[in-house]
C-alpha cells in the first residue's frame, strides 16, 4: 500500500513539473498538453436484497469461416443463461471483447455485424463484433433464459472489398448481471 501511495506522489509531481516546463517555454503562457481532475468520490448503497447465487451462462463457443458470397451469411449460437440466487432478480445485458492476435481481426471484427434474441423477446440487432452490445433483460431468481447470438455479413459486397480473406478473429461474449 506504501509503495502504491508513494508512485501516486510521484506522478503528481511529476506532471506538475510538466506544467512549470510548459509555461516557460511558451514565454509565460500555461499551455498544458493534459490536465488532471482530482479527488473524485463515489459512494455506494448496498441493496437489501443480497444475490445469494450468481449468474451462469452455459453453450458452446461459435466457429465459422465466413466466404462472403452472400448477404446474411451467419453462424448461430445458443446459450442458456440462468439465475442461480433464490431471491435477487438479475438484470442482464450482453457485449463482446475483441482478443488480441490474429491477422486482420480488427477488420474482419468491424466487418462482421451481429444480433440477439432473448427468449420471449424480438430480434435485437447489437452492432458490430466489435463491440456488440444489447439492450438488457432481466432473469427472476431461479430462472433461465435461451440467447440466441447471430453473427452475419449483412453486405456481402463491402465484405469483398474489405480483403478479408485469410483473416481471423477471436471475441468473447460478455454476459453482464447485477442484482435488484
Amino acid at each position: 500500500m506504501a509503495t502504491q501511495t508513494s508512485t501516486k506522489k510521484k506522478l503528481a509531481i511529476a506532471g506538475g513539473a510538466m506544467l512549470l516546463v510548459a509555461g516557460v517555454s511558451v514565454g509565460g503562457a500555461l499551455v498544458t498538453a493534459q490536465s488532471t481532475i482530482f479527488d473524485n468520490v463515489f459512494d455506494t448503497k448496498v441493496s437489501e436484497t443480497s444475490a445469494d447465487g450468481e449468474l451462469i451462462v452455459t453453450g458452446a463457443p461459435m466457429t465459422n469461416t465466413f466466404t462472403g458470397e452472400m448477404n446474411g451469411e451467419s453462424v448461430t449460437g445458443y446459450y442458456v443463461a440462468k439465475n442461480t440466487s433464490t431471491n435477487a432478480t438479475l438484470t442482464v445485458n450482453l457485449g463482446s471483447q475483441v482478443q488480441p492476435g490474429g491477422t486482420k481481426s480488427a477488420e474482419l471484427a468491424q466487418a462482421l455485424d451481429t444480433r440477439i434474441t432473448v427468449e420471449g423477446k424480438t430480434i435485437e440487432p447489437t452492432g458490430k463484433l466489435a463491440n456488440m452490445k444489447s439492450e438488457t433483460f432481466e432473469l427472476a431468481p431461479g430462472a433461465e433464459k435461451t440467447v440466441r447470438v447471430d453473427v452475419f455479413v449483412e453486405d456481402a459486397d463491402a465484405f469483398l472489398e474489405a480483403n478479408l480473406d485469410g483473416s481471423k478473429v477471436t471475441a468473447d461474449y460478455l454476459f453482464n448481471s447485477i442484482a435488484q
